[in-house]
């Protein structure tokens, strides 16, 4: 999954762009926040997973593979 696939689905979910430092955006929801790398390709699978765990108390288990 692209880091521009994960923004749309942010942006679905009412998420915010907070700032930017080089290629790393920071994400906030509601309380819950991350940091999506901007990088070629695909993000890693590792990567995609601390994106969900970071915001799954806002956005609920399981969200970015609904």
């Amino acid at each position: 999954m692209t880091a521009r696939a994960v923004i749309r689905i942010l942006l679905d979910h009412g998420c915010h762009s907070v700032r930017q430092r080089g290629s790393h955006q920071i994400w906030r929801c509601a309380t819950c926040q991350t940091v999506i790398p901007l990088h070629a390709g695909d993000i890693t699978p590792g990567t995609l997973r601390s994106i969900e765990r970071d915001l799954e108390p806002c956005l609920g288990p399981k969200w970015l593979t609904k």
